[in-house]
């Protein structure tokens, strides 16, 4: 006999564990059909319970597998600690601890929210967010002693050979050829971040995707302003000969 409804929405994250590997490993098509099984046997809507899937998912992301006894972290409350994430990450941990504690909620977190949007909005028109990647990308190498006064041909991601081994949501967006075979790949998290649905997926992307870069390319210039702590981990974890050929910039470059 399932739970009841309202044990499930309580208890949800314990519930709902089970199910994340398996729905994971599902097509779309397939993803759906259990979805539906799953909604008609617990008498809990689809879009609830693919809200579930994905909080646990984001949770299980930040380390969180498990919520303790008396610990409450609804799902609503995991869905804004995301959107404000997406464009604060250093915030994440401490949002997600002061949901838990009880320190903070919904109410206060759409507050939060709110705020970040309007600070997101006001760096961007700070940071001029038109100028285009390529100018961007000359700027910080030619700044770095990287590039002389040699010609710098851009060039179509799609348009060359390695662009199947990058993750398709967070793929690099320009490649800079260089005189003597040299090839510089340039990444850009800031369209990646806002959507609170793909946010952990699109940073786990684009991590991804900055070791392919650093297999593939002479180097890797990577402009992020929204994973900025994150890249810097990553960069510091690599081996020696990988962590020299990738430059972090942020948001200020």
């Amino acid at each position: 006999m399932s739970p009841s409804p309202g044990r499930i929405a309580s208890e949800w994250l314990a519930y709902i564990r089970p199910h994340v590997r398996p729905y994971e490993a599902l097509g779309r098509g397939d993803r759906r059909d259990y979805i539906a099984k799953l909604s008609k046997r617990v008498k809990l809507s689809d879009n609830t319970l693919r809200r579930f899937i994905w909080a646990a998912q984001y949770l299980d992301a930040e380390g969180i597998t498990k919520l303790p006894s008396g610990v409450r972290m609804p799902v609503a409350a995991v869905e804004r600690v995301a959107r404000i994430a997406a464009r604060q990450p250093e915030k994440r941990q401490q949002l997600l601890k002061d949901v838990a504690e009880g320190r903070l909620t919904i109410v206060e977190l759409r507050e939060l929210l709110k705020k970040s949007t309007r600070a997101a909005r006001k760096r961007q028109r700070i940071a001029n967010p038109e100028e285009p990647l390529e100018n961007r990308a000359l700027a910080a190498l030619k700044a770095r002693g990287v590039l002389k006064q040699s010609d710098a041909v851009f060039a179509t991601f799609h348009g060359l050979e390695h662009w199947p081994y990058f993750d398709s949501q967070a793929n690099p967006v320009v490649v800079i050829l260089l005189s003597q075979d040299r090839r510089i790949v340039a990444m850009n998290d800031r369209p990646l971040g806002g959507t609170t649905a793909s946010f952990a997926r699109k940073r786990r992307e684009f991590l991804r995707n900055i070791l392919a870069g650093t297999a593939l390319y002479d180097l890797v210039l990577v402009f992020a302003s929204i994973w900025h702590d994150d890249v810097g981990k990553l960069i510091g974890a690599m081996r020696p000969e990988m962590r020299q050929r990738v430059i972090l910039l942020g948001s200020e470059a």
